[in-house]
């Protein structure tokens, strides 16, 4: 059995396939849903504890951010693989597929910033501030995230991506 019929065609839960796990069919609601608004929230946040470590230099708020961004990180991993079994099959060239390629592009970017960020982070773990260098890669992923975060909610609430009363 090939791959991709192990994926669609044969059941490891009851009547599920793995395709329908990863989509949310058991659960009754797409599962890419559960899982974005996680790195939605701790990204951004980590961002304004950089800002605030800038106002009050204090180590807390500089692991805060960190940990945040861990975890968001983390998260992101579960959002894009469920996000990637909605985008795959969307039909090429169509306004959903754009939409689609732009919110995919979006967050791509999002997570190459903080992952960057992180990055530089690890190296001075006890700093007071946060470093100049992993601030702006921050900033720059939270406005890619927004941007990204844009386009994955005109796919849902404009063009009614995974929007299904027969999950």
């Amino acid at each position: 059995m090939s791959i991709a019929q192990y994926w669609r065609e044969r059941p490891i839960l009851g009547r599920w396939t793995v395709k329908d796990i990863v989509q949310g069919r058991p659960l009754g609601h797409p599962s890419h849903a559960m899982f974005v608004h996680f790195p939605s929230a701790l990204l951004p946040a980590a961002f304004a504890f950089d800002v605030l470590s800038l106002i009050d230099a204090d180590a807390t708020l500089v692991r805060a951010a960190f940990y945040n961004i861990v975890l968001g990180l983390s998260v992101a991993v579960l959002a894009a693989a469920t996000g990637l079994v909605d985008y795959l099959p969307m039909v090429g060239g169509s306004r959903k597929k754009i939409l689609g390629t732009r919110h995919l592009i979006g967050q791509l970017t999002a997570v190459s910033c903080f992952g960057l960020s992180l990055l530089l982070r690890a190296f001075d773990f006890d700093a007071t501030q946060t470093p100049w260098p992993a601030l702006l890669l921050a900033a720059a992923g939270a406005g890619a995230l927004a941007i990204g975060n844009y386009f994955g909610g005109h796919l849902v609430y404009r063009q009614g991506m995974r929007v299904s009363v027969d999950l």
